[in-house]
């Protein structure tokens, strides 16, 4: 009872505060902080203000008297904020040494941007200033368009807030006087036979918790679809709940490992954030990956407050593959089907005779390009594969028994195999391709490195086996020594999960990507690397 009466007090003293007008600090106490929150999501009746109509007017009578103390009482709440914007940078990071950009610096523009947190929040990737040539914030809140302001003044950023429908938000309405952001003339041939231009379009737009709070979320998408570049990148982070079953028979999903939320979960939180005028319908989310291709996903429970699930995105124009689609399928495909039947280079005229007639006819695919096909006959993404800044991983059915058999985890950390016993009898050299069982990946990397074939086919049944190869070769790619020693030398590396999203992300598929995040104590608890997976029973032994 007593703390009943304390709590009602605190609220009491808040609401006479608000009501009053009162120039009592409230940001100053985090009690009060909270009361005011609570108060303002569940107690304050709607104001109408008259000024204001529609959803403007909704989200003002929400935020108008919290609007100061946001950032201190959504800390806890909102998740995965850091995630995304480390995962946009490398991104960014990766598309800059590539030379990408179509202009010096990029353009950015953040949706439902609030009180501008995520935008201070990047400068820990990022030098926000220096790396941008134009940062936008485009909410229709004015209260929080005015924190956002303050904000800004004090870290002396030209950052241009905009208090706006996100449907209406035009860049060339704004850029006009930054000749630095402006596109040059020129124009990729690909995109411009596609009939799409580089004129005032965005490399990034993030949404942080907005798309769950805009009832025409439809048209809001569909605008971003025209605002973004076509070699930009979306990233989001919302709130979700959404059965597997929604996704059953969708490629272009990037993977849904821990995607599933149950019956109990799905009725509650959807429920709960109804109060709010929080939408976690999973038509949101569907919509968004059906008109965006998929370069990373995470789904993740933000298991202080009770487990609320949350995701993470990370996407690029389809119509900027679409333009070159036939181009990279052939090349995806002829590098997947060298060998029409996997055969070797002189068998053809012993095996050959020995197929049934039917079967030589047929023309040979890849199974990546059978599902890209099927999903461009029905206006589909490609699969997420397609869409990576490699092109290495190729399709594959992950709900597939064959697959779901190893329980989600690899049975081999290592190989132990000598590889320089195969090099001495092969003799592999450079004109040479090789198909060989992915396992812990060590002998195939080991042929790259000492004899440069042609190519590798690295093929497992295990799909858990290509992701751990997929590491390898990533931490390979983008980290120095000390960092590849710890993590495969040590089997230990406190700051793995930083490096995953900041350096390794870049380089790995999104179920890879997937696989990581969520095993992300392999590397960072007492135990060493080496002592998970199959052959970690064995080292133990």
């Amino acid at each position: 009872m007593g703390p009943l009466l304390v709590l009602s007090g605190l609220l009491l003293l808040v609401y006479a505060a608000l009501s009053s007008q009162s120039k009592i600090r409230l940001s100053y106490s985090p009690v009060l902080n909270f009361c005011t929150f609570f108060y303002s999501s569940f107690l304050k009746p709607h104001s109408k203000d008259d000024s204001l109509v529609g959803q403007q007017g909704a989200l003002e009578s929400f935020y108008k008297v919290q609007a100061n103390v946001y950032d201190e009482t959504r800390k806890r709440l909102l998740c995965g904020r850091e995630d995304m914007l480390a995962l946009a940078a490398a991104q960014l990071n990766f598309q800059a040494q590539q030379g990408l950009f179509r202009h010096s610096k990029p353009v950015w523009v953040d949706i439902g941007g609030g009180t501008g947190y995520n935008i201070e929040a990047m400068h820990a990737f990022l030098d926000v200033p220096g790396f941008f040539s134009a940062v936008f914030l485009v909410d229709l809140s004015p209260s929080l368009c005015a924190v956002a302001r303050r904000r800004f003044q004090r870290l002396g950023w030209d950052v241009k807030v905009v208090c706006e429908d996100a449907r209406t938000f035009r860049l060339e309405d704004h850029l006009e006087k930054l000749d630095d952001a402006k596109p040059a003339a020129r124009e990729l041939p690909e995109y411009a036979s596609a009939g799409i231009n580089w004129v005032y379009k965005a490399d990034l737009i993030t949404m942080s918790y907005s798309l769950s709070m805009i009832p025409d979320y439809y048209t809001v998408i569909d605008s971003i679809v025209r605002l973004l570049a076509p070699t930009g990148l979306i990233g989001v982070v919302d709130f979700y709940v959404q059965s597997i079953v929604e996704t059953a028979g969708r490629n272009y999903v990037g993977g849904s490992l821990n995607r599933h939320v149950n019956w109990l979960g799905r009725v509650f939180w959807r429920a709960w954030f109804d109060c709010d005028r929080v939408n976690l319908e999973g038509a949101r989310r569907d919509y968004l990956e059906y008109r965006f291709g998929t370069k990373k996903i995470m789904d993740q429970r933000n298991y202080l407050l009770g487990g609320i699930p949350y995701y993470v995105f990370l996407g690029c124009h389809c119509q900027g593959v679409y333009a070159r689609s036939q181009d990279l399928l052939e090349t995806v495909d002829a590098s997947c089907t060298e060998s029409p039947q996997i055969i070797p280079a002189k068998g053809h005229e012993f095996l050959l005779p020995l197929l049934p007639q039917p079967a030589m006819a047929l023309e040979t695919r890849s199974k990546a390009y059978e599902s890209a096909i099927i999903n461009l006959s029905s206006n589909l993404p490609l699969p997420s594969t397609f869409y990576q800044s490699h092109q290495a991983r190729i399709y594959y059915d992950e709900q597939l028994a064959k697959h779901t058999q190893f329980n989600g985890d690899y049975l081999y950390s290592f190989a132990w195999e000598d590889p320089r016993a195969d090099q001495r009898l092969l003799q592999i050299s450079d004109n040479d391709t090789i198909l060989c069982l992915t396992s812990g990946g060590d002998n195939l990397l080991e042929y790259l490195v000492t004899a440069s074939p042609r190519r590798i086919h690295a093929v497992d049944l295990n799909p858990n086996q290509n992701h751990l190869l997929e590491l390898k070769v990533a931490a390979f790619q983008a980290l120095p020594y000390c960092d590849v020693w710890k993590m495969f030398g040590e089997g230990q590396h406190p700051d793995f999960r930083r490096l995953l999203l900041d350096k390794l992300s870049p380089h790995l598929s999104s179920q890879a990507f997937q696989f990581w995040a969520k095993h992300v104590g392999r590397f960072t608890s007492s135990t060493s690397f080496y002592d998970y997976g199959g052959s970690g029973h064995a080292i133990r032994l």
